[in-house]
Protein backbone atom coordinates (compact mmCIF):
# COMPACT_ATOMS: atom_id res chain seq x y z
CA UNK A 1 0.00 0.00 0.00
CA UNK A 2 0.96 3.49 -0.77
CA UNK A 3 1.83 6.39 1.22
CA UNK A 4 -2.01 7.83 0.36
CA UNK A 5 -0.23 11.60 0.17
CA UNK A 6 1.30 9.96 -2.97
CA UNK A 7 -1.65 9.15 -4.65
CA UNK A 8 -2.14 12.86 -6.09
CA UNK A 9 -1.62 14.72 -9.16
CA UNK A 10 1.98 16.20 -9.02
CA UNK A 11 0.42 19.32 -8.64
CA UNK A 12 -1.12 18.86 -5.67
CA UNK A 13 2.38 18.76 -3.69
CA UNK A 14 2.52 22.08 -4.48
CA UNK A 15 -0.27 23.59 -3.24
CA UNK A 16 0.40 24.01 0.26
CA UNK A 17 2.45 27.52 -0.60
CA UNK A 18 0.05 29.16 -3.05
CA UNK A 19 -2.77 28.84 -0.76
CA UNK A 20 -3.40 33.03 0.57
CA UNK A 21 -1.23 33.11 3.87
CA UNK A 22 -2.61 32.62 7.26
CA UNK A 23 -5.43 30.38 5.73
CA UNK A 24 -6.47 28.20 8.09
CA UNK A 25 -9.81 26.16 6.61
CA UNK A 26 -10.55 25.53 3.26
CA UNK A 27 -13.57 23.59 2.67
CA UNK A 28 -14.51 21.84 -0.79
CA UNK A 29 -17.66 20.41 -1.51
CA UNK A 30 -18.18 17.30 -4.31
CA UNK A 31 -20.98 18.03 -7.16
CA UNK A 32 -22.29 16.32 -10.54
CA UNK A 33 -22.24 18.93 -12.48
CA UNK A 34 -23.77 18.00 -15.05
CA UNK A 35 -25.52 14.73 -16.54
CA UNK A 36 -24.72 13.58 -20.06
CA UNK A 37 -27.44 10.38 -20.16
CA UNK A 38 -30.43 12.48 -21.06
CA UNK A 39 -32.89 10.43 -19.20
CA UNK A 40 -31.37 10.83 -15.82
CA UNK A 41 -31.58 13.85 -14.04
CA UNK A 42 -30.52 12.84 -10.61
CA UNK A 43 -27.21 10.39 -9.36
CA UNK A 44 -27.38 8.02 -6.50
CA UNK A 45 -24.80 8.64 -3.58
CA UNK A 46 -22.57 5.50 -2.81
CA UNK A 47 -19.05 5.47 -1.97
CA UNK A 48 -18.08 8.21 0.88
CA UNK A 49 -17.86 5.41 3.38
CA UNK A 50 -15.83 2.87 1.68
CA UNK A 51 -13.74 5.50 0.88
CA UNK A 52 -13.27 6.69 4.36
CA UNK A 53 -12.44 3.30 5.32
CA UNK A 54 -10.20 2.21 2.75
CA UNK A 55 -8.13 5.29 2.31
CA UNK A 56 -9.23 8.32 4.95
CA UNK A 57 -8.73 5.33 7.71
CA UNK A 58 -6.87 2.34 6.65
CA UNK A 59 -4.56 3.72 4.29
CA UNK A 60 -3.31 6.52 6.24
CA UNK A 61 -2.49 4.31 9.27
CA UNK A 62 -0.69 1.65 7.22
CA UNK A 63 0.86 3.65 5.01
CA UNK A 64 1.64 7.09 6.93
CA UNK A 65 0.89 7.26 10.43
CA UNK A 66 2.01 3.65 11.85
CA UNK A 67 5.33 4.36 9.72
CA UNK A 68 8.38 6.15 11.52
CA UNK A 69 8.12 9.77 10.80
CA UNK A 70 11.95 10.02 8.87
CA UNK A 71 10.58 7.07 6.63
CA UNK A 72 7.50 8.69 5.79
CA UNK A 73 9.24 12.13 4.96
CA UNK A 74 12.34 10.19 2.97
CA UNK A 75 9.59 8.72 1.43
CA UNK A 76 7.85 11.55 0.11
CA UNK A 77 11.17 13.65 -0.72
CA UNK A 78 12.62 10.66 -2.46
CA UNK A 79 9.29 10.98 -5.31
CA UNK A 80 9.27 14.93 -4.90
CA UNK A 81 12.69 16.11 -5.36
CA UNK A 82 13.94 13.84 -7.87
CA UNK A 83 10.06 14.80 -10.06
CA UNK A 84 8.92 17.67 -9.36
CA UNK A 85 10.87 20.39 -7.25
CA UNK A 86 14.65 20.60 -5.59
CA UNK A 87 13.35 22.42 -2.13
CA UNK A 88 13.48 20.24 0.07
CA UNK A 89 11.85 21.46 2.65
CA UNK A 90 8.26 21.14 1.04
CA UNK A 91 8.32 18.22 2.86
CA UNK A 92 7.64 19.91 5.80
CA UNK A 93 3.93 20.11 6.01
CA UNK A 94 4.27 16.08 5.63
CA UNK A 95 6.84 15.85 8.89
CA UNK A 96 4.02 18.45 10.38
CA UNK A 97 1.08 15.95 9.92
CA UNK A 98 2.74 12.73 11.04
CA UNK A 99 3.64 14.24 14.09
CA UNK A 100 0.07 15.47 14.67
CA UNK A 101 -0.55 11.36 14.89
CA UNK A 102 -3.81 11.75 12.99
CA UNK A 103 -5.79 12.80 10.08
CA UNK A 104 -7.52 16.64 10.49
CA UNK A 105 -10.12 16.01 8.12
CA UNK A 106 -14.29 15.83 8.15
CA UNK A 107 -16.40 14.42 5.29
CA UNK A 108 -20.11 15.14 5.07
CA UNK A 109 -22.13 13.31 2.63
CA UNK A 110 -25.51 13.13 1.76
CA UNK A 111 -27.24 9.46 3.05
CA UNK A 112 -25.74 6.94 1.17
CA UNK A 113 -28.01 5.81 -1.68
CA UNK A 114 -29.80 8.64 -1.70
CA UNK A 115 -30.87 10.08 -5.27
CA UNK A 116 -29.83 13.96 -5.11
CA UNK A 117 -30.62 16.14 -8.14
CA UNK A 118 -27.90 17.25 -10.78
CA UNK A 119 -26.00 20.19 -9.85
CA UNK A 120 -26.53 19.64 -5.83
CA UNK A 121 -23.49 18.98 -3.84
CA UNK A 122 -23.36 15.57 -2.71
CA UNK A 123 -20.18 15.62 -0.23
CA UNK A 124 -17.51 17.94 1.21
CA UNK A 125 -14.05 17.79 2.83
CA UNK A 126 -12.84 19.86 5.59
CA UNK A 127 -9.87 20.56 7.57
CA UNK A 128 -10.41 20.52 11.10
CA UNK A 129 -6.74 21.68 12.20
CA UNK A 130 -5.87 25.37 11.46
CA UNK A 131 -2.55 24.44 10.43
CA UNK A 132 -3.65 21.95 7.24
CA UNK A 133 -6.07 23.61 5.21
CA UNK A 134 -3.89 22.15 2.44
CA UNK A 135 -5.05 18.73 3.02
CA UNK A 136 -8.17 19.51 1.74
CA UNK A 137 -8.22 19.77 -1.92
CA UNK A 138 -4.85 17.36 -1.87
CA UNK A 139 -7.38 14.42 -1.37
CA UNK A 140 -9.65 15.67 -4.81
CA UNK A 141 -7.60 13.34 -7.07
CA UNK A 142 -7.84 10.21 -5.23
CA UNK A 143 -11.35 10.57 -4.17
CA UNK A 144 -12.61 11.81 -7.49
CA UNK A 145 -11.23 8.48 -9.25
CA UNK A 146 -12.67 6.61 -6.26
CA UNK A 147 -15.73 7.69 -6.21
CA UNK A 148 -16.82 8.26 -9.95
CA UNK A 149 -16.78 5.04 -11.14
CA UNK A 150 -18.92 3.23 -8.62
CA UNK A 151 -21.69 5.67 -8.95
CA UNK A 152 -21.54 5.01 -12.56
CA UNK A 153 -21.82 1.19 -11.29
CA UNK A 154 -25.08 2.18 -9.31
CA UNK A 155 -26.78 3.93 -11.95
CA UNK A 156 -26.31 1.07 -14.26
CA UNK A 157 -27.54 -1.46 -11.67
CA UNK A 158 -30.70 1.61 -11.48
CA UNK A 159 -31.27 1.04 -14.83
CA UNK A 160 -31.59 -2.32 -15.32
CA UNK A 161 -33.75 -2.21 -12.11
CA UNK A 162 -35.87 -0.33 -13.73
CA UNK A 163 -36.57 -2.13 -16.59
CA UNK A 164 -36.94 -5.27 -14.48
CA UNK A 165 -39.54 -4.24 -11.92
CA UNK A 166 -41.91 -2.89 -15.00
CA UNK A 167 -42.30 -6.30 -16.59
CA UNK A 168 -42.08 -7.89 -13.17
CA UNK A 169 -44.99 -5.88 -12.34
CA UNK A 170 -46.64 -6.68 -15.86
CA UNK A 171 -45.91 -10.52 -16.17
CA UNK A 172 -44.99 -12.05 -13.23
CA UNK A 173 -46.85 -12.92 -9.98
CA UNK A 174 -46.38 -11.23 -6.78
CA UNK A 175 -43.45 -12.54 -4.57
CA UNK A 176 -41.26 -12.40 -7.76
CA UNK A 177 -38.45 -10.98 -7.03
CA UNK A 178 -37.02 -8.15 -9.39
CA UNK A 179 -33.64 -8.58 -7.87
CA UNK A 180 -33.00 -11.88 -8.74
CA UNK A 181 -33.68 -11.53 -12.73
CA UNK A 182 -30.30 -10.44 -13.75
CA UNK A 183 -26.72 -11.42 -12.74
CA UNK A 184 -23.63 -8.98 -12.83
CA UNK A 185 -20.99 -11.01 -14.90
CA UNK A 186 -18.44 -7.71 -15.25
CA UNK A 187 -15.37 -8.85 -13.20
CA UNK A 188 -13.00 -10.24 -15.72
CA UNK A 189 -13.85 -7.35 -18.14
CA UNK A 190 -13.35 -4.12 -15.18
CA UNK A 191 -10.18 -2.28 -15.70
CA UNK A 192 -8.85 -4.40 -12.34
CA UNK A 193 -9.64 -5.91 -9.15
CA UNK A 194 -10.34 -2.93 -7.38
CA UNK A 195 -12.60 -1.65 -10.16
CA UNK A 196 -14.42 -4.96 -10.32
CA UNK A 197 -15.22 -4.71 -6.93
CA UNK A 198 -16.72 -1.14 -6.38
CA UNK A 199 -18.60 -1.93 -9.80
CA UNK A 200 -20.46 -5.00 -8.41
CA UNK A 201 -20.95 -4.08 -5.34
CA UNK A 202 -22.75 -0.82 -6.21
CA UNK A 203 -24.53 -3.56 -8.68
CA UNK A 204 -25.76 -5.53 -5.83
CA UNK A 205 -27.69 -2.75 -4.26
CA UNK A 206 -30.04 -2.76 -7.25
CA UNK A 207 -29.78 -6.70 -7.69
CA UNK A 208 -28.82 -9.69 -5.36
CA UNK A 209 -26.93 -12.14 -8.38
CA UNK A 210 -23.26 -11.38 -9.16
CA UNK A 211 -20.05 -13.60 -10.71
CA UNK A 212 -17.60 -11.70 -8.60
CA UNK A 213 -16.78 -13.20 -5.43
CA UNK A 214 -14.43 -10.12 -3.57
CA UNK A 215 -17.83 -8.17 -3.86
CA UNK A 216 -19.55 -9.92 -0.90
CA UNK A 217 -16.20 -9.24 0.86
CA UNK A 218 -15.99 -5.87 -0.21
CA UNK A 219 -19.58 -4.81 1.07
CA UNK A 220 -18.72 -7.21 4.63
CA UNK A 221 -16.06 -4.47 4.95
CA UNK A 222 -17.48 -1.11 4.12
CA UNK A 223 -20.80 -1.27 4.55
CA UNK A 224 -22.02 -3.22 7.47
CA UNK A 225 -23.41 -6.16 6.49
CA UNK A 226 -22.34 -10.33 6.88
CA UNK A 227 -23.24 -13.15 4.14
CA UNK A 228 -23.95 -15.56 6.86
CA UNK A 229 -27.01 -13.50 8.33
CA UNK A 230 -28.44 -11.91 5.51
CA UNK A 231 -28.58 -11.38 1.75
CA UNK A 232 -25.72 -9.94 0.48
CA UNK A 233 -25.39 -11.68 -2.93
CA UNK A 234 -25.04 -14.82 -4.39
CA UNK A 235 -23.33 -16.56 -6.92
CA UNK A 236 -24.18 -19.25 -9.35
CA UNK A 237 -23.26 -22.83 -10.40
CA UNK A 238 -22.27 -23.11 -13.94
CA UNK A 239 -20.57 -25.04 -16.52
CA UNK A 240 -17.80 -23.11 -18.88
CA UNK A 241 -16.86 -23.64 -21.82
CA UNK A 242 -13.49 -25.56 -20.93
CA UNK A 243 -15.44 -27.83 -18.57
CA UNK A 244 -18.01 -28.82 -21.57
CA UNK A 245 -15.52 -28.96 -24.53
CA UNK A 246 -13.08 -31.37 -22.47
CA UNK A 247 -15.65 -33.91 -21.58
CA UNK A 248 -16.35 -33.36 -25.42
CA UNK A 249 -12.84 -34.61 -25.99
CA UNK A 250 -12.98 -37.72 -24.39
CA UNK A 251 -16.34 -39.06 -24.65
CA UNK A 252 -17.16 -37.20 -28.17
CA UNK A 253 -20.97 -35.95 -27.01
CA UNK A 254 -22.50 -33.57 -24.86
CA UNK A 255 -25.02 -35.80 -23.84
CA UNK A 256 -22.76 -38.14 -20.88
CA UNK A 257 -21.70 -34.42 -19.39
CA UNK A 258 -25.17 -33.14 -19.09
CA UNK A 259 -26.37 -36.76 -17.62
CA UNK A 260 -23.61 -37.17 -15.36
CA UNK A 261 -24.20 -32.84 -14.03
CA UNK A 262 -27.76 -34.19 -13.59
CA UNK A 263 -27.77 -37.10 -11.63
CA UNK A 264 -24.15 -36.91 -10.09
CA UNK A 265 -22.44 -33.95 -10.24
CA UNK A 266 -25.02 -31.46 -9.38
CA UNK A 267 -28.74 -33.76 -8.39
CA UNK A 268 -29.97 -31.18 -5.77
CA UNK A 269 -28.83 -27.71 -6.50
CA UNK A 270 -29.62 -25.61 -9.70
CA UNK A 271 -27.20 -25.31 -12.35
CA UNK A 272 -26.58 -23.74 -15.74
CA UNK A 273 -25.78 -25.44 -18.46
CA UNK A 274 -23.81 -24.00 -21.76
CA UNK A 275 -25.47 -24.89 -25.02
CA UNK A 276 -23.91 -23.22 -27.74
CA UNK A 277 -19.83 -24.74 -27.11
CA UNK A 278 -20.61 -26.16 -30.74
CA UNK A 279 -24.42 -25.70 -32.00
CA UNK A 280 -26.93 -24.20 -29.98
CA UNK A 281 -29.82 -25.16 -31.91
CA UNK A 282 -28.71 -28.71 -32.44
CA UNK A 283 -28.07 -29.05 -28.50
CA UNK A 284 -31.69 -28.18 -28.03
CA UNK A 285 -32.98 -30.13 -30.50
CA UNK A 286 -31.41 -33.14 -30.28
CA UNK A 287 -28.99 -33.07 -26.57
CA UNK A 288 -31.94 -32.11 -24.49
CA UNK A 289 -34.56 -34.55 -25.45
CA UNK A 290 -32.65 -37.68 -24.47
CA UNK A 291 -31.82 -36.32 -21.33
CA UNK A 292 -35.35 -35.20 -20.55
CA UNK A 293 -35.76 -37.90 -18.39
CA UNK A 294 -32.99 -36.65 -16.18
CA UNK A 295 -34.05 -33.45 -16.45
CA UNK A 296 -37.63 -34.20 -14.93
CA UNK A 297 -35.99 -35.80 -12.17
CA UNK A 298 -33.67 -33.52 -11.32
CA UNK A 299 -34.20 -31.72 -7.83
CA UNK A 300 -33.73 -28.63 -9.27
CA UNK A 301 -33.68 -25.87 -12.26
CA UNK A 302 -31.06 -26.42 -14.65
CA UNK A 303 -30.41 -22.83 -16.74
CA UNK A 304 -29.57 -23.86 -20.54
CA UNK A 305 -27.16 -20.72 -21.64
CA UNK A 306 -26.53 -19.60 -24.90
CA UNK A 307 -23.34 -17.44 -25.07
CA UNK A 308 -23.19 -16.93 -29.07
CA UNK A 309 -25.27 -15.14 -31.55
CA UNK A 310 -28.24 -12.64 -31.15
CA UNK A 311 -29.13 -12.67 -27.79
CA UNK A 312 -32.15 -11.12 -27.95
CA UNK A 313 -33.58 -13.93 -30.69
CA UNK A 314 -31.60 -17.03 -29.25
CA UNK A 315 -33.68 -16.53 -25.87
CA UNK A 316 -37.36 -14.94 -27.71
CA UNK A 317 -36.94 -15.13 -30.86
CA UNK A 318 -38.07 -12.77 -33.81
CA UNK A 319 -39.32 -9.91 -33.41
CA UNK A 320 -43.15 -10.77 -34.25
CA UNK A 321 -46.16 -8.67 -34.44
CA UNK A 322 -49.27 -9.98 -33.16
CA UNK A 323 -52.36 -8.93 -34.90
CA UNK A 324 -56.29 -10.10 -34.58
CA UNK A 325 -57.53 -9.62 -37.93
CA UNK A 326 -61.04 -9.85 -39.07
CA UNK A 327 -62.27 -12.05 -41.90
CA UNK A 328 -62.16 -8.56 -44.10
CA UNK A 329 -58.45 -7.93 -43.15
CA UNK A 330 -57.45 -11.35 -43.80
CA UNK A 331 -59.01 -12.00 -47.46
CA UNK A 332 -57.60 -8.12 -48.22
CA UNK A 333 -54.09 -9.22 -46.76
CA UNK A 334 -52.29 -7.40 -49.05
CA UNK A 335 -54.27 -4.21 -48.89
CA UNK A 336 -53.27 -4.69 -44.76
CA UNK A 337 -49.85 -5.18 -45.13
CA UNK A 338 -49.01 -1.91 -47.80
CA UNK A 339 -50.76 0.02 -45.40
CA UNK A 340 -48.31 -1.51 -42.73
CA UNK A 341 -45.26 -0.84 -44.80
CA UNK A 342 -46.15 2.79 -45.27
CA UNK A 343 -46.87 3.03 -41.76
CA UNK A 344 -43.74 2.68 -40.14
CA UNK A 345 -42.13 4.00 -43.06
CA UNK A 346 -40.65 0.78 -45.07
CA UNK A 347 -38.26 2.37 -47.88
CA UNK A 348 -36.19 -0.43 -49.03
CA UNK A 349 -36.45 -4.37 -48.82
CA UNK A 350 -37.06 -5.66 -45.43
CA UNK A 351 -38.27 -9.01 -43.56
CA UNK A 352 -40.85 -9.20 -40.89
CA UNK A 353 -42.84 -11.62 -39.71
CA UNK A 354 -46.58 -11.75 -37.62
CA UNK A 355 -49.21 -13.60 -35.69
CA UNK A 356 -52.47 -13.07 -37.20
CA UNK A 357 -54.89 -14.90 -35.28
CA UNK A 358 -52.91 -17.71 -33.95
CA UNK A 359 -50.97 -18.21 -37.42
CA UNK A 360 -47.20 -17.49 -37.89
CA UNK A 361 -46.17 -15.49 -41.53
CA UNK A 362 -42.73 -14.43 -43.34
CA UNK A 363 -43.50 -10.96 -44.42
CA UNK A 364 -41.15 -9.91 -47.29
CA UNK A 365 -41.18 -5.96 -48.23
CA UNK A 366 -39.85 -4.28 -51.00
CA UNK A 367 -40.23 -0.79 -51.69
CA UNK A 368 -40.97 0.43 -55.62
CA UNK A 369 -39.67 3.55 -56.62
CA UNK A 370 -40.78 5.39 -60.35
CA UNK A 371 -38.70 8.39 -61.44
CA UNK A 372 -39.56 11.41 -62.79
CA UNK A 373 -37.75 13.93 -64.64
CA UNK A 374 -38.21 17.36 -62.96
CA UNK A 375 -40.15 20.05 -65.48
CA UNK A 376 -37.89 23.03 -65.37
CA UNK A 377 -34.54 21.24 -64.79
CA UNK A 378 -32.52 18.29 -65.66
CA UNK A 379 -33.16 16.82 -61.96
CA UNK A 380 -34.41 13.70 -61.58
CA UNK A 381 -37.31 12.56 -58.77
CA UNK A 382 -37.82 9.28 -57.06
CA UNK A 383 -41.20 8.93 -55.53
CA UNK A 384 -42.39 5.94 -53.53
CA UNK A 385 -45.09 3.80 -55.98
CA UNK A 386 -45.90 1.28 -53.68
CA UNK A 387 -44.38 -1.93 -52.43
CA UNK A 388 -43.94 -5.39 -53.87
CA UNK A 389 -45.41 -7.70 -51.28
CA UNK A 390 -44.93 -11.50 -50.88
CA UNK A 391 -45.53 -13.61 -47.38
CA UNK A 392 -45.27 -17.06 -46.61
CA UNK A 393 -47.12 -19.04 -43.73
CA UNK A 394 -44.36 -21.03 -41.27
CA UNK A 395 -44.60 -22.79 -38.76
CA UNK A 396 -43.72 -22.49 -34.51
CA UNK A 397 -39.87 -22.81 -34.32
CA UNK A 398 -36.69 -22.68 -32.24
CA UNK A 399 -35.30 -20.24 -34.93
CA UNK A 400 -38.46 -18.41 -34.81
CA UNK A 401 -39.61 -18.37 -31.11
CA UNK A 402 -36.48 -18.83 -29.42
CA UNK A 403 -34.96 -21.25 -26.32
CA UNK A 404 -38.22 -20.36 -23.91
CA UNK A 405 -40.82 -21.36 -25.95
CA UNK A 406 -38.92 -24.43 -27.23
CA UNK A 407 -38.37 -24.91 -23.79
CA UNK A 408 -42.15 -24.88 -22.90
CA UNK A 409 -42.54 -27.61 -25.53
CA UNK A 410 -40.23 -30.02 -24.03
CA UNK A 411 -41.86 -29.50 -20.83
CA UNK A 412 -44.48 -27.68 -20.44
CA UNK A 413 -45.86 -24.45 -18.60
CA UNK A 414 -48.27 -23.23 -16.01
CA UNK A 415 -50.30 -20.13 -16.27
CA UNK A 416 -49.84 -17.46 -13.09
CA UNK A 417 -51.97 -15.30 -11.86
CA UNK A 418 -51.32 -12.45 -14.46
CA UNK A 419 -52.72 -15.12 -17.38
CA UNK A 420 -48.67 -15.62 -18.33
CA UNK A 421 -46.92 -18.69 -18.88
CA UNK A 422 -44.41 -19.92 -16.50
CA UNK A 423 -42.20 -22.93 -17.41
CA UNK A 424 -41.28 -26.53 -15.65
CA UNK A 425 -39.92 -25.52 -12.11
CA UNK A 426 -37.10 -28.08 -13.85
CA UNK A 427 -35.68 -25.57 -16.73
CA UNK A 428 -35.30 -21.97 -17.67
CA UNK A 429 -33.11 -20.02 -19.97
CA UNK A 430 -30.11 -17.70 -19.08
CA UNK A 431 -27.92 -15.67 -21.14
CA UNK A 432 -24.88 -13.36 -20.52
CA UNK A 433 -23.09 -11.84 -23.96
CA UNK A 434 -23.89 -8.87 -24.70
CA UNK A 435 -26.10 -7.92 -22.84
CA UNK A 436 -27.41 -4.11 -22.97
CA UNK A 437 -30.52 -2.29 -21.72
CA UNK A 438 -31.66 -1.84 -24.64
CA UNK A 439 -31.54 -5.51 -25.24
CA UNK A 440 -32.92 -6.58 -22.22
CA UNK A 441 -36.23 -5.10 -22.84
CA UNK A 442 -36.49 -6.14 -26.14
CA UNK A 443 -35.97 -9.50 -24.98
CA UNK A 444 -38.55 -8.72 -22.05
CA UNK A 445 -41.45 -7.58 -24.61
CA UNK A 446 -40.68 -10.54 -27.03
CA UNK A 447 -41.39 -12.82 -24.63
CA UNK A 448 -44.53 -10.65 -23.06
CA UNK A 449 -46.06 -10.79 -26.32
CA UNK A 450 -45.44 -14.70 -27.23
CA UNK A 451 -47.44 -14.89 -23.53
CA UNK A 452 -44.16 -15.50 -21.04
CA UNK A 453 -43.79 -14.26 -17.83
CA UNK A 454 -39.94 -13.00 -17.58
CA UNK A 455 -38.82 -14.67 -14.67
CA UNK A 456 -38.34 -18.11 -16.86
CA UNK A 457 -34.84 -16.30 -17.92
CA UNK A 458 -32.09 -14.52 -16.02
CA UNK A 459 -29.52 -12.50 -17.94
CA UNK A 460 -26.22 -11.80 -17.24
CA UNK A 461 -24.46 -8.23 -17.04
CA UNK A 462 -21.18 -8.06 -18.78
CA UNK A 463 -18.48 -5.09 -18.32
CA UNK A 464 -19.88 -3.18 -21.22
CA UNK A 465 -22.56 -2.43 -19.33
CA UNK A 466 -20.37 -0.80 -16.59
CA UNK A 467 -18.65 1.62 -19.53
CA UNK A 468 -20.61 1.93 -21.94
CA UNK A 469 -24.44 3.66 -22.63
CA UNK A 470 -26.32 2.21 -25.85
CA UNK A 471 -28.45 5.45 -26.27
CA UNK A 472 -32.13 5.40 -28.15
CA UNK A 473 -30.16 5.53 -31.60
CA UNK A 474 -27.84 2.73 -30.98
CA UNK A 475 -25.36 5.14 -30.49
CA UNK A 476 -22.27 3.59 -28.03
CA UNK A 477 -21.55 6.32 -25.35
CA UNK A 478 -18.49 5.71 -22.67
CA UNK A 479 -19.29 5.89 -19.14
CA UNK A 480 -16.74 8.43 -18.01
CA UNK A 481 -15.97 10.97 -15.00
CA UNK A 482 -17.27 13.16 -17.38
CA UNK A 483 -20.43 11.37 -17.43
CA UNK A 484 -21.79 13.66 -14.73
CA UNK A 485 -18.98 16.31 -14.96
CA UNK A 486 -18.27 15.01 -10.95
CA UNK A 487 -15.83 17.64 -9.56
CA UNK A 488 -14.64 18.96 -6.34
CA UNK A 489 -14.24 22.36 -5.89
CA UNK A 490 -13.17 25.08 -3.37
CA UNK A 491 -15.78 27.35 -2.33
CA UNK A 492 -15.23 28.92 1.50
CA UNK A 493 -12.21 29.01 3.42
CA UNK A 494 -11.43 31.19 7.20
CA UNK A 495 -8.05 33.51 7.10
CA UNK A 496 -5.90 33.45 10.53
CA UNK A 497 -8.57 35.66 12.83
CA UNK A 498 -11.41 32.94 11.87
CA UNK A 499 -13.36 35.14 9.52
CA UNK A 500 -14.99 33.72 6.29
CA UNK A 501 -13.85 33.95 3.26
CA UNK A 502 -16.09 33.44 0.05
CA UNK A 503 -14.50 31.48 -2.78
CA UNK A 504 -16.17 30.54 -5.96
CA UNK A 505 -15.00 29.52 -9.83
CA UNK A 506 -16.81 31.25 -12.52
CA UNK A 507 -15.34 30.47 -16.22
CA UNK A 508 -17.11 32.88 -18.77
CA UNK A 509 -17.08 30.31 -21.60
CA UNK A 510 -18.77 27.33 -19.55
CA UNK A 511 -20.90 28.82 -17.43
CA UNK A 512 -21.80 24.95 -16.36
CA UNK A 513 -18.45 24.94 -14.54
CA UNK A 514 -19.56 27.45 -12.02
CA UNK A 515 -19.31 26.60 -8.41
CA UNK A 516 -21.34 27.46 -5.09
CA UNK A 517 -19.88 29.96 -3.50
CA UNK A 518 -18.90 29.37 0.37
CA UNK A 519 -20.49 26.81 2.33
CA UNK A 520 -23.41 24.84 1.37
CA UNK A 521 -26.90 23.55 3.17
CA UNK A 522 -28.82 20.90 1.03
CA UNK A 523 -32.41 20.28 1.12
CA UNK A 524 -33.86 17.40 2.58
CA UNK A 525 -34.62 16.12 -0.81
CA UNK A 526 -31.78 16.61 -2.38
CA UNK A 527 -33.46 18.19 -5.08
CA UNK A 528 -31.80 21.72 -4.19
CA UNK A 529 -29.17 24.05 -2.33
CA UNK A 530 -28.24 27.01 -0.70
CA UNK A 531 -24.93 28.28 -0.77
CA UNK A 532 -23.39 31.71 0.68
CA UNK A 533 -23.24 30.29 4.64
CA UNK A 534 -20.39 30.33 6.61
CA UNK A 535 -18.98 26.93 8.22
CA UNK A 536 -21.06 27.07 10.85
CA UNK A 537 -24.24 28.45 9.23
CA UNK A 538 -24.03 25.32 7.22
CA UNK A 539 -22.87 22.85 9.69
CA UNK A 540 -23.33 23.71 13.22
CA UNK A 541 -25.45 22.00 15.86
CA UNK A 542 -28.82 22.14 15.02
CA UNK A 543 -28.75 22.99 11.80
CA UNK A 544 -31.05 20.35 8.92
CA UNK A 545 -28.63 20.12 6.44
CA UNK A 546 -29.10 16.85 4.29
CA UNK A 547 -25.01 16.81 3.94
CA UNK A 548 -24.10 15.10 7.38
CA UNK A 549 -20.61 14.37 9.42
CA UNK A 550 -19.80 10.95 8.72
CA UNK A 551 -15.92 11.12 9.36
CA UNK A 552 -13.63 13.16 11.27
CA UNK A 553 -10.38 12.96 12.69
CA UNK A 554 -9.48 9.92 11.59
CA UNK A 555 -12.88 7.77 13.22
CA UNK A 556 -16.06 7.17 11.53
CA UNK A 557 -18.52 8.98 13.08
CA UNK A 558 -22.20 8.00 11.01
CA UNK A 559 -22.29 4.63 8.91
CA UNK A 560 -24.76 2.72 6.85
CA UNK A 561 -25.21 -0.55 5.94
CA UNK A 562 -26.28 -2.29 2.72
CA UNK A 563 -29.85 -2.83 3.89
CA UNK A 564 -30.38 0.78 4.52
CA UNK A 565 -28.81 1.39 1.08
CA UNK A 566 -31.17 -0.62 -0.93
CA UNK A 567 -34.14 0.78 1.22
CA UNK A 568 -33.31 4.07 0.16
CA UNK A 569 -32.93 2.94 -3.42
CA UNK A 570 -35.89 0.83 -3.33
CA UNK A 571 -38.42 2.26 -0.51
CA UNK A 572 -41.07 -0.24 -1.50
CA UNK A 573 -39.27 -3.31 -1.91
CA UNK A 574 -35.98 -4.89 -2.80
Amino acid sequence: MYNPLLLIDFYKACHAEQYPEGMTRIYSPGTPRLSRLPDVKEVTYIGGQSFSKEYLIKAFSEAFFSLPEEEVVRQYKRIMVNTLTSDENRADKIRALHQLGYLPIALYTVPEGMATAIGVPQSCFVNTHPDFAWLTNTLETLYSSYIWHIQIAAEVGKRYRKIVDEYVEKTCDPGVRAARMLGDFSMRGQHCDQSAMKASAAWLCSFLNTATVPAIMWLEDNYNCDCEKEEVGFGALSFEHSTVTSNYAIDGDEETLLKRALTEIYPNDNFSFLTDSYDHDNFLLNVVPKCKDEILAHNGTILFRGDSGDPVEIIAGKKIYAELLDEEDMENLHGWLRDWAYDNEIEGEETHYFNFNGTFYKVRFVADYIKERGGYSDCSYYFLDGYDITWEEVEPSLELLGMVWYLDKQFGSTLNSKGYKVLNPHVKAIYGDSMTPSRVKEAYERLAVQGYAINNVVFGVGSFSFMCLEDANGKMNPYTRDTFGYAIKATYGEDKDGNPVMIYKQPKALAWKKSPKGCIIVAPDGQSYTDGHTFEEAHGEGVENLLQLVFKDGKMVKETSLAEIRNRMYPEGF
